[in-house]
């Protein structure tokens, strides 16, 4: 039997979010939300993660806010009642995506939430569906689409999840010392986590 979400299957949120979420993004984004969805799916499988398909609807959802105003994720942020302090605005939209999809639409599934709320600064006690699109959203990134690495990248990432997990990580801080911006602690504890990941597996 199908797994339910909220008396839709995960295939019915799929069929409907492919189509709905385009209305909420640019073309770009679009296409980046794509290649997150199948990275996820393909990665949910080389981890065995028992629901692949969760993952792609994880990846299709992801970033459904990313392009919001700033009143419109503040405005949920009030509504849910969820505390923003240290947030960078820039993560503002991983946070909001599962309250918008939860209001907007009745989806509400505590794996989901976690895994597109942490997409983008990391988390202390990530769940494997974390993990993986944490690593999706970097492989699927337009900066990761120049780079002649990245199908070995992706190669790797499959193998060991924390290379991915690692290379987002290091990217993110590493972009963010270039510009001298704050680093959110939970980016830090990604980075150091994945590193010795790494290590203890070579």
């Amino acid at each position: 039997m199908k797994q339910k979400m909220n008396e839709k299957t995960i295939e019915e949120w799929i069929s409907f979010f492919e189509v709905e979420v385009p209305n909420h993004v640019t073309e770009s984004r679009w296409k980046h939300i794509q290649r997150v969805a199948k990275l996820a799916e393909s990665l949910a499988i080389a981890h065995k993660y028992p629901e692949p398909k969760k993952a792609y609807l994880v990846g299709l959802c992801h970033d459904t806010t990313k392009q919001k105003k700033a009143e419109v994720h503040e405005s949920l942020f009030s509504e849910f009642g969820l505390e923003m302090e240290g947030i960078p605005f820039q993560a503002y939209h991983a946070y909001s995506a599962p309250l918008f999809l939860q209001k907007e639409y009745g989806l509400v599934d505590p794996e989901i939430r976690s895994a597109i709320q942490n997409h983008t600064l990391g988390s202390p006690k990530p769940s494997l569906l974390d993990q993986i699109v944490y690593a999706a959203d970097f492989l699927g990134s337009d900066y990761c689409q120049k780079q002649i690495e990245l199908e070995n990248w992706i190669q790797n990432t499959k193998e060991n999840l924390s290379f991915g997990i690692f290379m987002k990580a290091f990217q993110t801080i590493s972009f963010l010392m270039e510009k001298k911006e704050v680093i959110h602690p939970h980016t830090f504890f990604t980075y150091n986590h994945a590193l010795q990941s790494l290590k203890e597996t070579k």
